[in-house]
């Protein structure tokens, strides 16, 4: 039987495992006709992830003086990008050298920072470049240059592509999740119980880190009105404070949630590993997020049959057909949230109706193995 050829996954965010890290260890972790070699700057938790799954990992050191200055934001962290761009020279040929070395087929990026070094390594390797685009991202600055550079575009939502405006090097492939990742029997009354919550509580969820971004702000707003009207229903907040995230943010969200925190009606859960059960514990699943890719966390709750409330951001209406199989919402509209949660609230029927819409859904279209079958047969030029 003939070698499987390699592929170089080049991934610069190794510090945190989140969706997109989760996203690269699911594809490689699923690849039957590719061999995956992941490189990355740093051991970090996605690299620590990605070598217990015993995928071989290759640790190619980069300039410290870039690690602080990729962090830094604004005017100043613009001006020391410039003034350290020079040391990135030695990390390129690198892995440039690491791919010719390694007979690579080709070189997948799996963000827009990652790209901007795969990008010209790919291009002295002979090899092609395949970024994954994995939110809406108008083509200005790293995100024109990093388009450039890649033979393909992957991007993980029609909208995504639409926004790049349907380029012919675009390919819309969906992110999945493992089989194994949700369990569908497990029940949420434990958790429930923990909490201190009656049987027939009402239960609001959201999942996410404890970002700006992630508008948990919104989402307590509205447990404020609908802790009002509706005496049986709780909330909470699975989630922690990311790395780089602002400690103020997360202040102001427990000092917006104050009442509703010393009452018990809402919790904040923090980081969960298994999220079975989080979500079996649910009525409802609300993800008012600003800005986003296809929405990990959306997939979960539908493959475990909770009805779905979200922002119309990238990928919303591939996996819900409103008022099917879910609810779309604007972003930063309160009062949209709160009523789509309400409506959910006052019907059982529509939320068992709605829940098991978006379970069909989600099993059907959006499975790592979809995933990683479109990946490889892309990367090994059959679509």
């Amino acid at each position: 039987m003939p070698a499987r050829p390699t592929v170089l996954f080049y991934e610069t965010s190794y510090f945190r495992f989140y969706g997109a890290g989760m996203m690269l260890l699911w594809t490689m972790q699923h690849l039957q006709r590719i061999r995956p070699l992941f490189v990355t700057p740093g051991q970090g938790e996605l690299t620590r992830r990605v070598q217990e799954a015993g995928i071989e990992t290759i640790v190619l050191p980069i300039s410290e003086r870039w690690q602080r200055a990729a962090d830094s934001r604004g005017a100043r962290g613009k001006l020391q990008k410039l003034l350290t761009a020079p040391t990135l020279a030695t990390h390129v040929r690198a892995l440039a050298r690491l791919a010719r070395e390694r007979e690579v087929m080709g070189i997948h990026a799996n963000s827009t920072r990652a790209a901007l070094m795969a990008g010209p390594a790919s291009r002295l390797a002979h090899v092609p470049m395949w970024w994954h685009l994995r939110r809406e991202r108008p083509l200005h600055g790293a995100e024109r240059l990093a388009f450039g550079m890649a033979q393909q575009v992957i991007c993980v939502a029609d909208a995504v592509k639409q926004t790049l405006g349907n380029p012919s090097k675009a390919v819309v492939i969906h992110d999945g999740i493992p089989a194994r990742r949700m369990d569908g029997n497990t029940s949420g009354a434990a958790l429930r119980q923990r909490l201190g919550w009656a049987e027939d509580a009402l239960v609001v969820g959201a999942v996410g880190s404890l970002t700006p971004r992630k508008r948990h702000d919104l989402f307590i707003r509205m447990a404020h009105i609908l802790a009002a009207e509706f005496p049986q229903a709780r909330f909470f907040i699975a989630g922690h404070r990311a790395q780089g995230a602002p400690a103020s943010h997360e202040a102001y969200l427990h000092e917006l949630a104050g009442p509703l925190e010393t009452s018990g009606q809402l919790v904040f859960l923090g980081w969960v590993e298994q999220m079975s059960e989080v979500f079996a514990a649910m009525d409802v699943f609300a993800f008012p997020t600003d800005n986003e890719g296809i929405g990990l966390v959306a997939i979960e709750a539908m493959q475990m049959g909770v009805p779905v409330v979200r922002t119309n951001t990238a990928g919303a209406e591939d996996m819900i057909e409103d008022g099917r199989s879910g609810f779309i919402i604007p972003t930063d509209d309160l009062p949209a949230l709160t009523e789509r949660v309400r409506t959910l609230l006052q019907d059982a029927t529509l939320r068992q109706r709605m829940g098991r819409a978006g379970q069909e859904v989600a099993r059907a279209r959006f499975s790592a193995r979809a995933m990683t079958d479109a990946i490889e047969r892309l990367m090994l030029g059959e679509s």
